[in-house]
């Protein structure tokens, strides 16, 4: 036992991949590596484009993993060649490499698993290929969780990541229009365009640890005749203290309507029963089965 111990400790895993969302397949790396290593390296290849997830967000959730992040930019490393790929990760101090069976790496996607375990005796590196995992017979993405949150399936996009999606963002004052209406709410500024449809959600407010489930309105408040998107978020039956510039989370649980223009403030009241009534219903729901961070 001590052996295996002393074995684990002297070794450092290293995972590679984009890692934009950290969902079930890349958690499932990183626990098979935490399983034979005592510290572990997530190298994460991000090319320019969509964001499921900022920088910052990206750290609360390594951090949470108790992973070291290190980023990386597909444009400084996309002309290696496989042998060099690999000695880029000898530098970086990868002693053992846990993959997915179909990982790619060097230019042009040249280098297969079989290829990285043949460089893996050159330069010492123990190169692990794991099964790629899947749901519902498709294997786990970044680009089907994307797809999922474009159309307002938040529970299924959930149960993808493992975890409810989250946004990050710093309280702002806003036209104090819910307050006026009787459903004061706390004006959130994402650090990112969020890929979600306009409606109003069940989700949990974040702050400082503590979580509070509420209702949601992403959006442009087209009653109000509003442009720019926002989101306000309204926890019912607490009365919150100014917040103004703090930064707060918000998880997404699930998608209760779309946004609508309603006639008359009246009418966007009565809708706004509706939706709490119906966030009631919801309190004891798991959505998806998706575990906090």
């Amino acid at each position: 036992m001590e052996r295996a111990r002393q074995s684990k400790l002297q070794k450092s895993c290293c995972t590679v991949g984009k890692f934009e969302a950290f969902h079930r397949g890349h958690r499932f790396l990183i626990e098979k590596a935490k399983e034979i290593c005592s510290s572990v390296k997530v190298i994460s290849i991000r090319k320019k484009g969509e964001r499921l997830f900022s920088d910052k967000e990206r750290a609360i959730i390594a951090e949470s993993l108790g992973v070291n992040l290190i980023p990386v930019n597909f444009d400084s490393i996309k002309e290696l060649s496989p042998q060099e790929f690999f000695v880029l990760l000898k530098r970086l101090g990868c002693k053992v490499l846990i993959v997915g069976k179909d990982w790619r790496f060097g230019r042009e996607r040249s280098g297969d698993v079989e290829l990285a375990k043949e460089l893996g005796k050159i330069y010492g590196i123990e190169v692990l290929a794991l099964d790629t995992v899947k749901e519902e017979g498709k294997k786990v993405s970044t680009s089907r969780i994307i797809s999922l949150l474009k159309k307002g399936q938040i529970e299924e996009a959930n149960k993808l990541l493992g975890f409810p999606y989250f946004t990050v963002g710093k309280v702002e004052r806003g036209r104090r229009i819910g307050r006026k209406i009787g459903y004061p709410t706390v004006n959130v500024s994402p650090e990112k365009e969020l890929p979600l449809p306009n409606g109003v959600y069940a989700v949990n407010l974040i702050i400082d640890g503590e979580r509070l489930f509420g209702i949601a309105n992403y959006g442009v408040r087209p009653t109000f005749g509003g442009v720019s998107k926002t989101l306000e978020v309204f926890i019912p039956d607490r009365e919150l203290p100014p917040l103004y510039g703090k930064e707060v989370t918000v998880e997404f649980l699930s998608f209760l309507r779309p946004e609508k223009h309603f006639p008359s403030v009246e009418e966007l009241k009565n809708q706004i029963k509706l939706d709490l009534e119906k966030l009631k219903t919801l309190g004891g729901k798991d959505f998806g089965g998706a575990e906090t961070l």
